[in-house]
């Protein structure tokens, strides 16, 4: 390939995405400490002062949050779950407490494999925009069935209404679609692995279909926010990443 040129881009499963992303992900986390703060505060909030809480990370990329999420929670029992076997091995050495598993949610086995029902469950970075559309319920059903009576799901979502991060026009133009067809719609991650360029598709949400996915499911919604990407700030809906705390009721 000849200095300058463009790279084929090759479109890629999330799988194989996070598995060549694995290796640069720790800036991306940098870069958002100020948003994963908030919402681990959230997470914290959620665990209360309990002292033998249990709990579940889907999607836990390299395991660098939940260490965090663990040091401040300390709870009693640690399982994380992500599809890609390379971030799943990173989260395993990241995290040394957790249990890890390289496994998607709503493979049909988890419930069997891991056998055991969870205070807490976590799902972070938008790891909900990764499912297939037609399995998300199925996977938040999934979720549910491994909380306990009462348990706390928290999680957040790009949200396609996000002025901020996606510019107004584009938040326009897509407040202005889901009048019509509502159900929130995708764009494409790119990343650079050597002399490639791969690309996945990634759902962006609207506030209203996480609403609905969450009544579908079955969940009760405790407190739904909007937060800057950055900062963490608190901000209105058309200013933040959308952040989640359901209850299994």
């Amino acid at each position: 390939m000849s200095k300058g040129s463009t790279p084929p881009a090759t479109s890629v499963t999330s799988k194989r995405f996070y598995d060549a992303y694995s290796r640069d992900y720790s800036p991306y986390l940098e870069r958002h400490s100020g948003y994963f703060g908030a919402v681990e505060k959230v997470i914290a909030e959620a665990a209360g002062h309990r002292t033998d809480t249990a709990l579940l990370d889907v999607g836990t990329g390299t395991g660098e949050r939940l260490q965090r999420v663990v040091s401040e929670i300390r709870p009693t029992r640690v399982v994380a779950i992500d599809e890609s076997p390379e971030m799943a091995a990173l989260a395993q050495r990241n995290c040394p407490s957790a249990e890890v598993l390289a496994m998607p949610l709503g493979a049909p086995e988890l419930p069997e494999t891991i056998s055991v029902k969870f205070d807490l469950v976590t799902c972070l970075s938008n790891v909900l925009g990764h499912v297939p559309r037609t399995q998300l319920v199925t996977g938040l059903k999934q979720v549910r069935s491994l909380l306990k009576p009462g348990g706390a799901f928290v999680f957040d979502v790009n949200n396609r209404y996000n002025a901020v991060s996606y510019g107004p026009l584009r938040a326009l133009r897509n407040l202005t679609r889901d009048w019509v067809l509502p159900g929130g719609g995708d764009f494409t991650a790119a990343y650079k692995d050597g002399d490639e360029v791969l690309q996945t598709p990634v759902h962006l949400f609207s506030p209203s279909e996480v609403t609905r996915l969450l009544r579908d499911s079955g969940f009760q919604i405790g407190s739904l926010g909007f937060r800057d990407y950055v900062t963490g700030r608190d901000r209105g809906r058309f200013g933040g990443s959308i952040v989640v705390k359901a209850v299994n009721a």
